[in-house]
């Protein structure tokens, strides 16, 4: 099954993306805009591990989740979860205009750049999150574009405007408060696994230490931490270390190996291989294909 990861940046007339990085906003791992101007190519059936938006502006889309298809038109948000396999089943896309954006929920800390209630809030809002479709209001659509190319922008004012956009089309659109709050951000225990996680990345983390640090044993450490991100501890260490990774080869002065060891993989080779499991390339083809893309 294919695992889509949108983490390089691109920038054509039809289709853009910005990655995490570029954006810079905890919790928003990309942003992406497309429109096709006549039917393109399949999308294959891929999964992501983050919540998945697609807000249609003009046109029309097909989707296929769970062997049900589902036909989306202008104002019309269409949701993923985590894990969850989608495409557009064995038709090509249509003639259509959206925005895509990825909601990392591995963490409510400084959750979209804020801190407590307003973080907590719409942590739990984007958590509880149930909605395969809904009507987004019109009069917020060019909220969200112009947002899209605000945060584009290298100016760190255009950028903060951008921001401001996105969160107001978020609070009233995405986080309305019907949403019923079935869960609850992370444990008190499962919260401090994380911040010691994102603490000591470069350090050489045992899972056994990991769970000594949050009071529970090692076995249900592992359990309650999966229980409540959908995700291993090792899984989601490599996720961090892979981000990591990424942001290193952006520098050109760093050596693969060098950036193994850094990240305390056994060996380049070891290195090379969780990151090809991970992003689908390996270190030296994503550093080639991040700096060729134009944006």
């Amino acid at each position: 099954m294919l695992h889509l990861t949108d983490d390089v940046p691109i920038w054509s007339d039809s289709y853009k993306v910005i990655t995490r990085e570029q954006l810079n906003i905890p919790g928003l791992h990309m942003m992406g805009y497309a429109n096709f101007q006549s039917a393109s190519e399949i999308l294959d059936t891929h999964f992501h591990t983050n919540l998945e938006f697609v807000i249609i502006i003009n046109g029309k889309q097909k989707y296929v989740v769970g062997g049900k298809r589902y036909e989306l038109y202008g104002n019309e948000i269409f949701a993923t979860y985590p894990y969850e396999q989608h495409g557009n089943g064995e038709v090509s896309q249509d003639i259509c205009e959206f925005i895509w954006f990825q909601i990392d929920l591995s963490s409510s800390q400084n959750f979209l750049g804020l801190t407590p209630p307003r973080s907590e809030y719409l942590f739990r809002q984007m958590l509880n999150y149930d909605q395969r479709t809904k009507k987004a209001n019109m009069k917020d659509i060019p909220l969200l574009q112009k947002a899209f190319y605000l945060l584009s922008s290298q100016e760190l004012s255009r950028q903060t405007l951008g921001y401001s956009h996105f969160l107001e089309f978020i609070v009233k659109d995405i986080c309305t408060p019907d949403i019923e709050l079935k869960r609850d951000i992370y444990s008190e225990d499962i919260q401090n696994a994380i911040t010691y996680i994102h603490e000591n990345l470069l350090n050489n983390l045992n899972i056994d230490m990991i769970a000594g640090q949050c009071g529970l044993s090692t076995s249900r450490f592992k359990a309650k931490f999966k229980e409540q991100l959908g995700i291993t501890p090792h899984a989601y260490i490599n996720w961090l270390k892979i981000d990591s990774a990424k942001i290193y080869l952006k520098d050109m002065n760093r050596s693969v190996t060098e950036i193994a060891y850094l990240l305390n993989f056994s060996s380049s080779n070891h290195f090379a291989s969780v990151f090809k499991k991970y992003t689908g390339y390996t270190p030296s083809d994503f550093r080639h294909k991040r700096f060729a893309s134009i944006y």
